[in-house]
């Protein structure tokens, strides 16, 4: 699959399961993105791009912290990410939303205080190019904070293994294995200073398996889940079950903060 295949079918599996992303009851990318914000330290005032936005659970803390003195624009390459996104943050004229490559912002240089990139980096075709233009929109001094995926919960990696066996084989290297190792992470940052990696455990609650599916549908997993056969969906869906607790039950997934600032 080429770049530009493999763009627009990220794009295509987060714009199918917009409507639902975050949406089924469980608590996922909103404490991650209020981490994520945490540790960027946004304070009052500031001004704060958001690339990869999705429904904005980075945007809409981010605006929060910044607040009416300050500017939060969020961009997003799934149209109906975008549309929704803008509806939820009608009320907040100090933030903005639209369609835009977070691969490629294009704003002038200078133009923010901080980059924000919320499980978005590991999607991109380029993460060096994209480090880059990170750097040219922010001030001299400005804030970098993405976040990756640290371990996963081990009854989640089963599930995952599980539907994977459904599907036809994956090939080459996952986008998300250079971001496994934090080593990794600090050599793409080489041109940057003050490189900090902090992990925080996120709690997410399930009521019973039939959430859980749901779930699945609602984010990333997607498009594993696309790759199934229909034939097969059932059969995939009570073998995943098979491997779940007794609900109610908890998964627990550690997000990894990176931070890092723009060098004069």
């Amino acid at each position: 699959m080429s770049a530009s295949e493999g763009k627009a079918s990220v794009i295509g599996v987060f714009g199918r399961s917009a409507a639902d992303y975050e949406q089924v009851g469980v608590e996922f990318f909103t404490p991650m993105g209020r981490a994520l914000v945490e540790r960027a330290g946004v304070g009052e005032g500031a001004r704060v791009l958001d690339v990869g936005c999705g429904r904005g659970h980075v945007l809409l803390p981010a605006a929060e912290a910044a607040g009416p003195s300050g500017t939060a624009v969020g961009i997003d390459l799934a149209e109906e990410m975008v549309a929704l996104t803008a509806s939820a943050a009608a009320h907040l004229p100090w933030v903005t939303v639209s369609v835009g490559d977070a691969a490629a912002p294009d704003f002038p240089d200078g133009s923010f205080d901080t980059v924000l990139a919320g499980l978005v980096i590991f999607f991109l075709p380029s993460p060096e190019d994209a480090l880059t233009a990170y750097r040219r929109v922010l001030r001299p001094g400005g804030r970098l904070a993405f976040s990756t995926f640290g371990a996963q919960d081990p009854v989640f990696e089963s599930v995952v293994k599980t539907l994977a066996s459904f599907a036809p084989p994956a090939e080459g290297e996952r986008p998300l294995d250079r971001f496994r190792d934090p080593a990794s992470i600090t050599g793409l940052l080489a041109g940057w200073s003050g490189v900090e990696i902090t992990e925080h455990v996120i709690e997410s609650r399930f009521s019973d398996r039939s959430v859980f599916w749901e779930w699945l549908w609602s984010h990333g997993i997607r498009a594993l889940l696309e790759q199934i056969p229909g034939s097969r969906l059932d059969e995939a869906r009570d073998a995943a079950f098979a491997v779940l607790p007794e609900a109610p039950f908890s998964l627990h997934t550690t997000l990894r903060v990176t931070t890092a600032t723009a060098r004069a």
